[in-house]
């Protein structure tokens, strides 16, 4: 179920993320290394704004800018929020683009229960636009890389209560980890509901394990599906892509290997227990 009005996007009346505008940007871009310039351009544009059609050139766009009379939020001056419901963004020449432009982290963040998002927000407490918007700043993106169960999990076995990130992450050792979260979720959730939380290095030693086992060159010499395109479990199927890099794979595989990481993380004997 999709909870309105909360969103990752617009958490509250403090911030707004806007990492995904303009359109055109370079890989790794972040306003925040040109923040007192952007600052600058975000007034003139709301200064100056009207909505009429004027194509985007460079790496801006004419139409962000603020939100709100404290020039706190920043956002896109022709979404149908601030419309009254009507869309302008085809004003920009690149309308359809910036519709789809809901990143992985915000499509988490909307599957998960009201009070885990909360929950979650609780850690960009503090950020102006420009910091919640960084990658770099803002750690609620990394964390919403471990998808619904396990964060769901963690808040609810927290009681959703106020927490200093540094302390959940002595309780969950995992979250320490700087491996992208979606690669090593499955055996971590699957520990989880074993009443474990996997350190570190219990980690690393099970992907190596699994690298070891599961070699993708081999792998993919056989016939076999897009691993993306399966039904099965989509944390499994990261694993899967993202650890083993495999891209292609039988699905009788799939099973053996699903089984592989269930008894090792079952083995495991040095995990926190919850």
């Amino acid at each position: 179920m999709q909870y309105k009005g909360l969103s990752l996007c617009m958490p509250d009346e403090e911030k707004s993320c806007f990492a995904c505008c303009p359109p055109i940007r370079a890989a790794g871009y972040e306003h925040i290394q040109y923040k007192n310039i952007i600052k600058r351009i975000l007034r003139e544009n709301t200064a100056s704004f009207q909505p009429k059609m004027m194509p985007i050139t460079g790496y801006s766009c004419w139409a962000l800018g603020y939100i709100d009379r404290n020039f706190k939020r920043i956002g896109c001056l022709l979404h149908p929020e601030q419309n009254r419901g009507t869309d302008l963004r085809h004003l920009t020449g690149y309308g359809e683009k910036c519709k789809r432009e809901f990143c992985l982290e915000a499509r988490i963040f909307a599957n998960l229960e009201y009070e885990t998002r909360l929950f979650w927000l609780q850690f960009a407490e503090g950020l102006d636009s420009f910091s919640y918007s960084s990658r770099l700043f803002n750690p609620i993106f990394r964390l919403l890389r471990w998808g619904k169960e396990v964060l769901e999990y963690i808040g609810k076995k927290e009681d959703y209560a106020k927490i200093n990130l540094s302390l959940l992450e002595e309780r969950y050792p995992f979250l320490k980890s700087r491996t992208d979260p979606r690669g090593i979720a499955y055996p971590v959730k699957l520990a989880l509901k074993m009443g474990k939380a996997m350190l570190k290095e219990e980690i690393a030693d099970l992907t190596n394990r699994m690298k070891r086992l599961y070699d993708f060159r081999i792998i993919e010499q056989q016939e076999g599906i897009y691993v993306h395109t399966l039904h099965m479990d989509r944390d499994l199927l990261d694993f899967i892509r993202l650890t083993l890099s495999i891209k292609k794979i039988d699905p009788d595989i799939v099973l053996i290997i699903k089984d592989n990481i269930d008894h090792m993380v079952s083995e495991i004997k040095n995990a926190f227990q919850l």
